[in-house]
């Protein structure tokens, strides 16, 4: 599976404070003899639609270098620069006053401050969008274009993408208490859209 520059330059929406993440995981279930430790969570921030692909090769060529079986994810929702530097400083700030409380383990935080800013801007409190995932595992192709259809009826599709185990289906809030499918799903509110595995994505 290839990653569609296209498909998702289209579908980002950038803006001054507007930013996506790039993530790769390599997932226990996938990875059951290498210990979490060898397989770190890798994140780049891209700021603009030209720097996809060059992003996607980067976070590619970074993640191969493990010893484990890697997925590249994007943030399905836009993340919000200008909050997230907000509450680093925030923590920044509770950082210093542990500190000087005599906790010294927290000082490593201050070593790894551009690690901690990807963090916090994936955080759910910087999603700058509320678009949703339904989540397919495992459906045949029939239930997942029955999926999408029902979904066409109450809002707007804005991807559909096909992932390892079934389809991630990308669409606009609505109010999805009332929507019924005989199609099994997880739903996520702000969750990682999957691109590819590492190797695949040139």
């Amino acid at each position: 599976m290839t990653v569609d520059i296209d498909a998702l330059q289209a579908f980002c929406e950038f803006g001054p404070d507007r930013v996506y993440l790039l993530v790769a995981i390599a997932r226990a279930k996938e990875n059951p003899a290498t210990d979490e430790r060898d397989r770190p969570t890798i994140r780049e921030v891209v700021t603009d639609a030209e720097e996809l692909p060059q992003t996607v090769g980067q976070l590619d060529h970074a993640a191969s270098s493990f010893d484990a079986t890697y997925r590249l994810y994007l943030t399905v929702n836009a993340r919000d620069a200008l909050a997230a530097t907000f509450d680093l400083r925030r923590r920044m700030d509770d950082w210093l006053e542990m500190r000087l409380h005599g906790n010294e383990e927290v000082a490593a935080k201050f070593k790894r401050v551009d690690s901690e800013y990807k963090s916090v801007l994936q955080s759910d409190a910087c999603a700058d969008d509320s678009y949703f995932i339904f989540d397919l595992d495992d459906p045949t192709q029939a239930e997942a274009d029955r999926l999408e259809s029902a979904l066409t009826a109450e809002t707007t599709v804005r991807l559909v993408r096909e992932t390892p185990n079934g389809y991630h289906i990308v669409t606009a809030p609505f109010d999805y208490t009332a929507f019924e499918s005989d199609v099994a799903y997880e739903l996520k509110t702000d969750g990682l859209l999957f691109c590819s595995y590492v190797g695949d994505a040139g």
